[in-house]
This record gives C-alpha cells, structure tokens and sequence, in this order.
C-alpha cells in the first residue's frame, strides 16, 4: 500500500512541473529610452533615442526616428539633426559653455521628456605617463611573447573646491572603441577629499594594457555627485554574482516625462600616453 503512495505522489508532483506557465513579460509597457553624455571634447556630440525591448527576447536594439530633439542652455537653442537611425547629432561648429546648465528635450509622438545638467568645468589632467608591470609568463607561450613587460597609464589632478563633485576617468588604445564601453572607466566622488590633490591614479586593468609603442588616450570627466549615483547603480546592476547583491532594481533616471536612461553634460580633459 505505501509503494502504490508513493508512486500516486510522485505522479502527483512531476504533473506539476509540466503545466505551463505564462510570464508576464510587460511586452505591451515599451518605453522610450534616451542617453546622452554631451562634452566639450572636440568630436561628435549626439544623442540617442530608442525603446525598451523584451529582456528575454532575442529583438536587437530599436531606435527611435522622427523625433524632435532640441537642447538649449541659458543662451542658445540647438536642434539636433538626425545623422543615423535614432540617433541626433549637434552641429559640428557647437561650443559649449562650461558652468552652464543644459537642458535637454526629446518630443517622440506628441510626449516630451526632458532633463537638466550642469556642465561643470574638469580640471586639468596632470603627471601623465605610464607603468611597468612584469607579465605573468604562465598568460601565454614564452615563444610568442613580445615582451615580459606590459603597461598601464597613469596621471593626477587637483580636485575642484567645493562639494558635491564626482569624475569618471578612463584610459584605452588609441584607435580602438574600448573608450565607448563604460566597464572600462572608473568613478569617484570628493565626499571626503574635498580640494585635495590625486596623485598617481592607475586606470589600466589587468585584461587591457599596453606595449611598447602604443598610444593610450586618457580621458577625465567632471560630472558632478548625482551623475555618480547613477553610475553606481548601473555598476549594481551589471557586476552581480554575490548572494549578497540586493534585489534587482532600475537604474534612475533624471529625465521626466516616464522615459529611461539619462543625459550627462561635462567638462572633460584628454591626454595621449606614448609608450615608450
């Protein structure tokens, strides 16, 4: 009698495992998403619109064309012209105007989203230059090693008086799209080293560095404490793997209007490191 049990109990319990289930994918709540990190670094300055997509799909990026996207500060209005599928580019002549605040507004089918930043000026990058690290011989076969020693930039700045100052810094080979990729960058505030100096700040990491006549462009960027929050909470999101990791959340965002994403103006600095 207990084997006839237990066998009606399992068939009761794999019975469960195969019904279906419908997830609620919240397929039909598309929103817009727009990003943007507008400097004063002589090269294209744009903004990109799109819409959410299904996290569990396989769908590729959707962007947004048509929309109307316009910034403007405390003196001029830019309307920014579509070069590329959902994506808006300022005039090439475009100045900006460092300690200005800016306020960016994307229109996409009769809803406007707006956001603000304050462009803060980015002090200067200073003591650039490089390190020497002795390659672990065991990465590859001593035949076809250039050299047991690699490379990584280094540099300093003088931290801006006052509080509520954050920068983001980042380093790559010239010519390569690695400066594209925030994993590749580092952020701090100056919650407690207000007006001090940084002195030898190492950004290369271990999977990224440099040889002997490489070129490394060394970029800072002054973007101010909230802009740091948001890049602390993109970094909880992405770097997960620990049971301690809280929940799964979404990233802020300072644009209105319910769309996602977030638009970032800064001064910024740019340095070439030879490797020599």
């Amino acid at each position: 009698m207990k084997n006839i049990l237990y066998i009606l109990l399992a068939l009761s319990v794999s019975s469960c495992f195969k019904e279906r289930i419908e997830l609620d994918l919240n397929q039909e709540n598309q929103k817009i998403v727009i990003t943007s990190w507008i400097t004063d670094l002589d090269e294209p300055q744009f903004v990109t619109v799109g819409k959410t997509v299904n996290y569990l799909g396989s769908e590729g990026k959707e962007f947004v064309s048509g929309a109307i996207v316009k910034l403007t500060n405390s003196t001029d209005v830019y309307f920014l012209e579509e070069e590329e599928e959902g994506k808006y580019f300022l005039p090439s002549n475009w100045i900006a105007i460092l300690g200005d605040t800016y306020t960016l507004s994307v229109a996409v089918e009769e809803v406007e989203y707006v956001a603000s930043h304050l462009m803060r000026p980015c002090p200067v990058i200073e003591e650039a230059g490089f390190l020497i690290y002795e390659r672990n011989p065991w990465e590859e076969e001593e035949e076809t090693m250039d050299s047991i020693y690699v490379y990584g930039t280094t540099f300093g700045f003088q931290e801006t008086a006052g509080g509520d100052d954050a920068y983001y810094a980042i380093d790559f080979l010239k010519g390569t799209m690695a400066g594209d990729s925030m994993r590749n960058g580092g952020f701090a505030n100056d919650d407690f080293v207000d007006e001090e100096y940084f002195a030898d700040i190492e950004l290369s990491e271990f999977d990224r560095l440099y040889a002997l006549g490489d070129t490394a462009i060394v970029e800072l960027y002054s973007i101010g404490d909230e802009t740091a929050n948001y890049l602390s909470d993109i970094e909880s999101e992405v770097f997960r793997g620990s049971p301690f990791d809280p929940p799964p959340a979404n990233v802020r965002t300072n644009f209105t209007g319910g769309a996602v994403g977030y638009f970032i103006a800064s001064g910024a600095q740019q340095v070439e490191v030879v490797i020599e």
